[in-house]
């Protein structure tokens, strides 16, 4: 029988500290999972029992959907129980070990998620003091700031702070050197976490706490490009964070106002702005979407976007027609900052119950997985499997765009729509097993995934994406049915492949243009110097030889890392490489071909 302490089940231990055990449980009433910290009353003396309280008060104060949320308090006998909201996808300090480092793309929006926490922490004059990717957690990918243990509330008479606590690598210099600190060492902190989601690597390191505060006062911290070639948009802010003397540290106002916090959506806006000032707006809308959307790696991605991408794709379906021509939406849905009427009803809600609640079952709770968890994190696995096949409909689809486009070559436009035909196979293909509820990949717990908020997130989203293809393929086929008529040697088989219903198998066809299409880039290519201004037509070649490989590339195999293949590694790798490596990848490739 496992634990219950009142209406919580602890299903097993996730992890230990010098006050007791973490657990993971759930709601019996709600079958909300929940995590549950048991602090022993017996270890809670002196300062230890102003840390919990201190925690306590943090938790009940900060309403913000990038804190952590404390949803009640079970006091016992022996224990007293803090019953807390459950994040579903480990911390940033294990997710870097998968990933190396992030793009510059992903770590911004965890930063910024970071940034949308601390407006609240610092609104309410809380200051950390132990921030880390350890402490950074992840919930249906989005973040969550936690363990507020070491946290200090400052009153107005107290803005300074003399207590040594955090992790050495994560500390601000003021802190290692034992001087008074105020809410800016927190800064120094982020400014270390943004730098190993961006390198891999803490930006300062050393053997001892005495050679790190050395390196950290005498040595410039490396942006190391070769790893991560980020902008300097975001090379400004670490500069400005990572500032020794905390006088001369970026201040909380100019961190929430610098430049970072805007970049994604003007670039989205100036994206959205270009598109719609262009020729041709069904088709361009139908690119802009592409490119805005070319890896989807969690349902909750789909939120972030949704107004937008609704906006987008009914421009891409209709045309100019009927509308407006312009947006005046939300181009990012941004997490809730704190809002003080739904701050103090969650804080009423935090109950502290001492009395009648008893700890009932097993105390000795294991650290295996119950069946209930392993249906939970499969139904993850599922929701991976098959974004995993949608973005490969969006890779062929932003390889078509380019072979299109391609002014370099003459003639292999077909290539392109070839390639639209497919990938609207593919699309059509999944949005028929979805609809259907075919288990066609051999999913365990398919039934109870067919009745998930996720499943019917993702099937209403490629439903639409359907849509949208569908114009965009139409859209280039009353194009494309004029110039072959234009072209008397065209091959039959070729002509006869794009006049077919796009439901029909041309896969043979498909490979053969995709391989004539190849052999000339890459022999144009040849011919001249590689050099950065033509590595998109190298990259290019490389992904083009990718289309034919297709099974093989991008294989989906969770066996060792339940992890889906990493698309947006997989678009930085050519960017990151030297040029001369680049271009002996792809003729690689080719010779393999041949």
């Amino acid at each position: 029988m496992p634990k219950v302490v009142d209406s919580y089940v602890l299903e097993r231990s996730i992890g230990k500290g010098q006050f007791g055990e973490v657990f993971k449980g759930y709601n019996k009433q709600t079958n909300v999972d929940i995590a549950v910290k048991c602090v022993k009353r017996e270890l809670l003396k002196g300062k230890f029992t102003e840390l919990l309280e201190n925690e306590i008060k943090v938790l009940r104060t900060c309403n913000n959907d990038n804190i952590i949320k404390l949803y009640d308090i079970k006091k016992t006998a022996n224990n007293i129980y803090l019953i807390m909201e459950y994040c579903n996808e480990g911390d940033l300090s294990q997710y870097i070990k998968q990933k190396k480092f992030l793009l510059e793309e992903e770590a911004v929006d965890y930063l910024l998620q970071i940034l949308n926490g601390f407006k609240t922490l610092v609104k309410n004059k809380i200051m950390h003091r132990d921030f880390k990717l350890a402490n950074i957690l992840k919930h249906d990918g989005n973040i969550k700031i936690a363990d507020f243990g070491f946290s200090k509330l400052l009153n107005d008479n107290q803005g300074l702070a003399t207590t040594m606590l955090g992790s050495p690598l994560n500390m601000a210099p003021e802190v290692l050197n034992n001087q008074e600190y105020d809410s800016k060492a927190d800064i120094w902190s982020i400014g270390t976490c943004f730098y190993e989601l961006l390198f891999g690597k803490s930006p300062f390191t050393a053997t001892n706490m005495v050679e790190l505060l050395k390196n950290i006062q005498t040595k410039q911290f490396v942006i190391n490009r070769k790893v991560n070639n980020i902008t300097p948009t975001a090379e400004d802010l670490l500069r400005k964070m990572l500032v020794v003397n905390p006088k001369n540290r970026i201040s909380w106002e100019d961190l929430f106002k610098h430049e970072i916090n805007f970049y994604q959506e003007e670039k989205l806006k100036k994206d959205l702005e270009t598109t719609l000032k262009g020729g041709e707006l069904m088709m361009n809308m139908s690119k802009f979407y592409i490119k805005n959307n070319m890896v989807i790696d969690h349902p909750a991605e789909i939120k972030k976007k949704e107004d937008l991408n609704n906006f987008a794709m009914q421009v891409a379906q209709k045309g100019p027609q009927n509308q407006q021509q312009q947006y005046v939406g939300p181009l990012l849905k941004k997490p809730q900052e704190e809002n003080n009427l739904a701050r103090q009803d969650s804080a009423k809600s935090v109950q502290s119950t001492q009395g009648p609640v008893q700890d009932i079952g097993n105390e000795e709770v294991t650290d295996k997985e119950t069946q209930r968890e392993k249906e939970i994190k499969a139904k993850k696995r599922n929701a991976n499997r098959i974004l995993h096949e949608r973005n490969i409909y969006v890779f062929l689809a932003s390889v078509a765009e380019e072979a299109m486009n391609n002014m370099t070559i003459q003639n292999y436009d077909v290539t392109g729509f070839l390639l639209v035909k497919k990938l609207l196979q593919l699309i059509d293909f999944l949005k028929t097993i979805l609809q259907d509820k075919q288990n066609y990949y051999q999913l365990e717990f398919w039934e109870q995934f067919t009745q998930s908020k996720d499943y019917k997130d993702i099937h209403t989203y490629i439903s639409k994406e359907f849509d949208v293809f569908k114009s965009y393929f139409d859209s280039i086929y009353e194009k494309i049915s004029i110039q072959i008529q234009q072209r008397p040697k065209m091959d039959e088989a070729i002509k006869q492949a794009i006049n077919n219903n796009f439901k029909q198998n041309n896969q043979q066809i498909l490979v053969k243009c995709l391989q004539d299409y190849s052999k000339l880039l890459i022999e144009t290519l040849k011919k001249t110097k590689p050099q950065d201004q033509n590595r998109q037509q190298w990259i290019h070649a490389d992904r083009v030889l990718d289309c034919i490989r297709l099974e093989e590339t991008f294989q989906f195999d969770d066996r060792l890392t339940n992890q889906q293949f990493n698309f947006k590694q997989y678009y930085e790798n050519d960017n990151l490489l030297e040029m001369e490596a680049l271009q002996k990848k792809v003729l690689q490739k080719f010779e393999k071909l041949r």
